[in-house]
């Protein structure tokens, strides 16, 4: 009886070469667009260089500086405080409107479901435009609609919210632009949850005598978890490097009332030109952002568990 033969490592490449250079297209740009842009700005990070000059090593200064730069932490929280006020809205909002799209005699379920996502592919200098107009201080049709209802009220009627002028609205401004944008792109998430859990669950409960609410309690927000999980964790990361919104909508302002860590970056990167500096800041965020969404996966747990 022959022994088995012993194919080495390159015997084993040159037998399937073909199959290797069908797949190395994708190898390739991923290495040259992927992985050498996550190495070099990795390298950046303990470097100083403008772009034009030749880099300087300097170790761990741009750490240093990093931690003790106030606006850093301004863009923190400002990240924080608009995360806070878009995200359970928007999430209470796409559930609901998931639940609505997943009923069977809903007419024209097929137009509903198409509307509801037509923000997330709507060009964000559209977007900008309406929202500026709904804005105005001046002739803004939310002052006008807040102002009209107040007025049919017994007390003095409101006066016009400075939405974008004022540094305690500008958040609030972002936020409600937020919601309205991405609202539809988590509803579609969370429809394609519901239709995946199976419809015997709902007819053993039915048969059981389980109402509606005890239904929602003790089958779909369960056996939503992972879908639930899943969007948070996409929130966070659209959150934390969320750029467009503001800067076309504020530009961070007034001052930076409504700059986040996104446009935080940009400002480092391509106004002041501290491209050293600005991979130092993306990466320690990163870190964070690793161990929240890692935090965040723990809930996916079965709720057998």
């Amino acid at each position: 009886m022959n022994a088995p033969k012993q194919h080495t490592l390159a015997v084993r490449i040159r037998r399937n070469r073909p199959f290797y250079l069908f797949i190395s297209p994708f190898f390739i740009l991923f290495g040259v667009f992927g992985l050498y842009p996550l190495l070099f700005s990795l390298y950046l990070s303990f470097v100083k260089w403008d772009g034009l000059t030749d880099a300087t090593f300097v170790r761990f200064e741009n750490f240093a500086t990093l931690f003790l730069d106030e606006s850093f932490y301004i863009a923190l929280w400002n990240t924080l405080v608009i995360g806070a006020l878009y995200i359970p809205p928007m999430f209470l909002l796409a559930f609901l409107f998931a639940n609505i799209l997943n009923a069977r005699r809903l007419p024209f379920r097929a137009f509903f479901r198409v509307s509801v996502f037509l923000p997330c592919v709507t060009p964000m200098v559209v977007i900008a435009i309406v929202f500026s107009l709904l804005y105005s201080s001046e002739a803004g049709l939310f002052n006008f609609v807040l102002t009209g209802l107040t007025s049919l009220l017994p007390w003095e009627p409101i006066r016009p919210i400075p939405w974008l002028e004022s540094e305690a609205w500008s958040k609030i401004s972002v936020s409600i632009l937020l919601v309205w944008r991405w609202t539809g792109y988590n509803t579609v998430l969370m429809l394609a949850g519901l239709q995946g859990i199976p419809e015997e669950y709902y007819e053993a409960a039915t048969i059981d005598g389980a109402s509606r609410f005890q239904q929602m309690g003790r089958i779909t927000l369960p056996l939503m978890r992972p879908t639930f999980v899943f969007c948070s964790i996409m929130s966070l990361i659209g959150t934390v490097y969320m750029f467009d919104e503001v800067f076309v909508l504020t530009k961070g302002g007034p001052g930076m009332s409504s700059t986040n860590f996104g446009l935080y970056l940009f400002n480092r990167s391509f106004t002041d030109f501290r491209f050293g500096y600005a991979s130092c800041a993306a990466y320690t965020v990163a870190v964070a952002v690793f161990v929240l969404s890692l935090a965040i996966l723990r809930l996916r747990r079965p709720a057998t568990d």
